[in-house]
């Protein structure tokens, strides 16, 4: 199914629709379970201890500790300290608004191009992930890139210039908050444009894109005197895939990831160009944590876990129009109707 073009002008939420009253009391539970979660919360862990110290030093103008890692997180926190004063409690909550936010554009984006119960489907199993909560109930970057990256993809399903401008915006952003996962951002951009073949959207995502990532590079460059993405132990890649993350795949999605190869295998998924973006976003994914030599995380799966079960629910779907044929032939077949 091919997005519609007038996407930008129906993203509303309805409470004439079920599933959207659902999605709404669904969302606020989870905000509220986030809350009552995190408040309970006393100290930082050690990652998180750094980005609020990284924090402090754009907020003081000192000297940043551990300079690879990446800094958008630490400029929002240093940026809401200089409205609130500095207050590590605040700087809590942070990323849970953004892992919440990331389920509302996908449900948003997939009930239009799909429908509200592949959207539910689809985002519910996202947010309820346990390494996704988890880990964004904590001072890191694993939620801020998921919003950004599902923003990405949001805005390049709108076919106008402007979105897709926007869109450029995102990829870099989704670059300053979680290096690596730039990849993924890629992945997407470069699925979108082969489908919509329209240039000056491409350049334009392009140039938006590359000029966010030159602002981070030089504002880090000139704030450390020097950029780096990683410690150099984690840079290191090999062609002889792990399979940690296949072997730990029930660990980290559930049973839900055994449905995955359901939808590879129907000939109907490759008939609608909309899931070819969500297959290369988890082929590729998987492929490029799969590849690193020595650092294999839970964590590292959560920016691409909605393409895992967009492909789950796919194959659902795929497996309920198979059968909803069949008996249809059987029952022509047996009423002698051709």
């Amino acid at each position: 199914m091919n997005p519609d073009p007038s996407f930008a002008g129906k993203p509303r939420l309805h409470f004439s629709n079920k599933i959207d009253v659902i999605f709404i009391i669904f969302i606020i539970t989870l905000s509220v379970y986030y809350g009552i979660y995190i408040s309970s919360i006393k100290i930082p862990t050690h990652d998180g201890a750094v980005y609020l110290l990284n924090a402090r030093s754009w907020f003081y103008g000192t000297e940043i500790d551990q300079e690879y890692r990446p800094q958008l997180l630490s400029w929002i926190i240093s940026a809401i300290w200089k409205l609130t004063g500095e207050n590590w409690i605040i700087a809590k909550y942070i990323q849970s608004a953004f892992t919440i936010g990331a389920g509302i554009i996908l449900y948003i984006f997939l009930r239009k191009s799909k429908n509200a119960s592949f959207a539910f489907g689809v985002s519910a199993l996202t947010m309820l992930n346990a390494i996704v909560f988890v880990h964004s109930t904590k001072i890191l970057t694993e939620g801020v890139a998921l919003f950004f990256i599902i923003a990405t993809l949001y805005l390049l399903n709108i076919r106008k210039e402007k979105y897709w401008l926007l869109a450029g915006i995102t990829a870099g952003l989704t670059f300053a908050a979680r290096y690596p996962v730039a990849l993924q951002a890629l992945t997407i951009f470069i699925v979108e444009s082969i489908i919509t073949k329209k240039p000056n959207l491409i350049i334009r995502t392009i140039l938006s894109a590359s000029f966010i990532i030159l602002i981070v590079i030089v504002a880090i460059y000139l704030k450390t005197g020097t950029f780096q993405t990683a410690i150099s132990e984690d840079t290191v890649f090999t062609i002889y895939l792990s399979p940690y993350y296949v072997a730990n795949s029930i660990d980290i999605w559930g049973f839900a990831f055994l449905l995955v190869p359901l939808a590879l295998l129907f000939k109907r998924t490759y008939t609608d160009k909309f899931n070819y973006t969500f297959i290369a976003w988890f082929i590729v994914s998987m492929i490029f944590w799969s590849a690193n030599a020595s650092n294999h995380q839970y964590r590292f799966a959560i920016q691409f876990t909605p393409a895992v079960y967009f492909l789950s629910m796919l194959g659902i779907e795929n497996l309920w129009l198979y059968l909803k044929e069949k008996r249809s032939k059987e029952k022509a077949k047996a009423t002698g109707v051709k």
